[in-house]
């Protein structure tokens, strides 16, 4: 019990970065930051440190734990090299982390292996890198240095990459980086001169949940412009789709009624191939961009299709508008799809009556399209429908300006309602 008192006392510092460090990777368990077993492994390693050199404290000074003169100096030698071994290693999993991409990380882990090789040997009676003598003062060789080549090695590793964020524009990045090196260095010199004790453990911990901080908080930036991106490119896609699929739907059903027209009425085909030149170019128009347009426009549409249409029947179509507002803007071809279901499913083989009328409500602008049939353009459809101009606009108005469509089949007819948001003007 005194012992973990000791050990608890000696190392509250750490163990409070470490906990919390601990904490947050379980809080952020799900957004799956980079690196996040290496900072685990980071976690386990220094806490070993921490047990290791507080057994080792203990032994020094001989208050808790007592053991022969033999054992006791097999014991800190043995425990003197392990702590010798770990120590580089919490620097290498840093700089592990810190490290774009994982092909060459094998290389960068040999300064480390080397290290350990050096101080394990000491648990087998090679006295080449540390001794204790009579007085109980150890005595570090040459090769016995090998712990601060390794930690120097990894500062510089850190250093260098620092300035490789830094030429990369990753300023963020490289800052950070460089204020653990800087921290790691300040300590060493610091407890070097004596002027600090006891702190480089605390330092290591914090340099691990410094940098865990940073990924957390640019992980989740990057992932976020990441899915934006993905999904501006997936609507742009949608909304270039949609258009393809309805361009060559209205192409057709306007050369089919000027086909009907030049077998038994050629000045009539005329006029309406003029008509359809005059339709087509608004309809480019309109699909070359996802900017949304002015009603009267779409209004514009609408009249040139059913100049096409009327171009074929020998009955005519009433039209009725009761316009309360004009002044707004819709995603291009949102109306004249509607028109077009109308008079192909609303108005039957006998004349028909389609109406559009507009009105304001406090957030939003509502057309309102009206026909005397009794079709369902979404599931009565002729077998040679493409079943796309309902569907199509829905999600075009959902995509484009946030809209709705919704409609309705009564036994007076079909009524769509199309809803745009509008922004309140302060």
């Amino acid at each position: 019990m005194a012992l973990i008192m000791e050990f608890l006392t000696h190392n509250f510092i750490t163990l409070i970065i470490l906990l919390s460090l601990t904490v947050t990777i379980l809080v952020n368990r799900r957004l799956a930051v980079p690196a996040t077993a290496y900072f685990a492994v980071g976690i386990f390693t220094l806490f070993l440190i921490l047990a290791v050199d507080t057994l080792g404290f203990q032994l020094e000074q001989g208050n808790v734990l007592t053991f022969s003169p033999d054992r006791q100096y097999t014991l800190r030698i043995f425990l003197t090299a392990v702590s010798y071994v770990l120590h580089p290693l919490i620097i290498m999993i840093l700089s592990f982390i810190v490290i774009p991409g994982k092909k060459y990380l094998f290389l960068f882990a040999i300064p480390a292996v080397l290290n350990a090789a050096v101080y394990l040997s000491t648990c087998f009676g090679d006295s080449a890198a540390e001794m204790i003598d009579s007085s109980s003062r150890w005595h570090t060789s040459i090769i016995g240095m090998s712990v601060y080549y390794t930690e120097i090695f990894y500062l510089f590793l850190l250093t260098l990459f620092s300035i490789i964020y830094f030429k990369r524009n990753e300023l963020k990045r490289s800052v950070i980086v460089f204020f653990i090196v800087i921290q790691f260095i300040l300590v060493n010199v610091l407890e070097s001169f004596n002027i600090l004790e006891g702190y480089t453990n605390a330092i290591m911990a914090m340099g691990m949940l410094e940098y865990y901080f940073y990924l957390s908080v640019i992980y989740q930036h990057e992932m976020q412009a990441a899915l934006a991106r993905k999904e501006f490119i997936i609507t742009k896609n949608k909304l270039s789709l949609l258009r393809t699929q309805m361009h060559p739907h209205f192409i057709i059903n306007a050369l089919s009624i000027i086909r009907s027209l030049v077998k038994r009425d050629t000045p009539r085909a005329v006029e309406s191939i003029d008509n359809f030149a005059d339709y087509l170019k608004v309809h480019i128009q309109a699909i070359q961009t996802d900017e949304m347009i002015d009603f009267e426009q779409e209004l514009r549409h609408v009249n040139a299709y059913l100049l096409l249409v009327q171009a074929d029947r020998s009955r005519s179509i009433e039209m009725k508008y009761e316009l309360e507002t004009t002044d707004f803007c819709l995603p291009p071809l949102s109306l004249e799809p509607i028109i077009e279901n109308a008079v192909k499913y609303g108005t039957g083989n006998d004349n028909g009556v389609i109406s559009i009328s507009t009105r304001k409500t406090e957030n939003a602008v509502q057309i309102l399209v009206a026909d005397n049939g009794t079709g369902d353009p979404e599931q009565k459809q002729k077998p040679d429908s493409t079943g796309i101009g309902i569907s199509n606009t829905r999600q075009r108005l959902a995509m484009q300006c946030g809209g709705t469509l919704t409609t309705q089949q009564t036994n007076e007819g079909m009524f769509v309602t199309i809803t745009i948001p509008q922004e309140k003007k302060t």
